[in-house]
């Protein structure tokens, strides 16, 4: 391959007397060119086959899973008649668990979704209160329950409306909540709805649990990040949900704010723009 530039001279009578060539062999930079957009080919296809995997694989965990809550589900009902407050706990404890597997499937496929740029926004005004926050927290009263936690919810708000994702909101309460009762061994959870400066509003999600350092507050979004390896065996968890709430919080143009303390709790604070 060659690049050439043909160039005219005109002499002193204004007309063209000569023409000059400059000639580059360019086979070595059409070869690279070609393997980039391969490259670029390539990826986009692994992207596309590793997307298409994460999806077959979740429906393949999911399905059983729903298979079996259904079923321990109905086993529940025809004996709860028949059976004591420990074997009632016992169901309970494997409901818990399994949509815990649903949850987690549901972290690795979102993180994929938005490393592949493939997660689609929907935006639509949502009742932040009746369609979010309230079925969401009685999603969590039995885990609070089990763990003798109060779980509060107090929506003092007159704005009840956000223009938002409704999924992305549905994740970042999911797991404030869910982070909040199981980094809480005593005391309470509060979810609180305010008006916040002159036209936001805010959702605080506090907690008496354990608490961060000010030094780990610095990486708390990263992705697979807990203070110290002692949390993951202590506490269930992968370290991937914060990093989600932060990016899910930037795409809905929503802030996240934070405050806490080793042993004395956590505040997080997801504020909105009025509707």
């Amino acid at each position: 391959w060659e690049s050439a530039v043909v160039s005219p001279i005109i002499n002193n009578q204004g007309t063209i007397s000569h023409f000059i060539a400059i000639k580059e062999d360019i086979t070595e930079k059409k070869k690279i060119l070609e393997e980039l957009v391969r490259a670029k080919e390539e990826a986009e296809k692994s992207d596309k086959l590793k997307s298409e995997f994460l999806a077959q694989m979740s429906h393949e965990i999911r399905t059983p899973i729903h298979i079996v809550t259904s079923s321990l589900a109905f086993i529940k009902e025809g004996i709860k008649n028949k059976i004591d407050e420990d074997d009632i706990e016992l169901f309970e404890n494997i409901e818990i668990s399994a949509k815990r597997i649903i949850r987690t499937i549901d972290l690795v496929l979102n993180v994929s979704e938005l490393q592949l740029g493939i997660y689609k926004l929907s935006f639509s005004v949502i009742d932040l209160d009746k369609s979010i926050l309230s079925r969401i927290v009685s999603e969590y009263i039995q885990l609070a329950k089990q763990k003798n936690l109060e779980l509060i919810y107090n929506y003092s708000s007159e704005q009840k409306n956000i223009n938002a994702d409704e999924y992305c909101v549905i994740q970042i309460f999911a797991n404030l909540i869910d982070n909040a009762i199981k980094y809480t061994k005593t005391g309470k959870v509060e979810i609180i709805v305010s008006d916040y400066r002159e036209d936001e509003l805010a959702v605080e999600v506090r907690d008496t649990g354990i608490g961060m350092s000010k030094e780990f507050l610095e990486h708390i979004f990263e992705p697979f990040n807990q203070e110290y390896h002692g949390y993951s065996r202590e506490y269930e968890g992968n370290g991937l949900g914060l990093a989600l709430v932060k990016k899910y919080c930037e795409l809905n143009n929503a802030k996240i704010e934070v405050e806490s303390g080793k042993g004395i709790g956590s505040t997080f604070r997801v504020i909105f723009k009025n509707n």
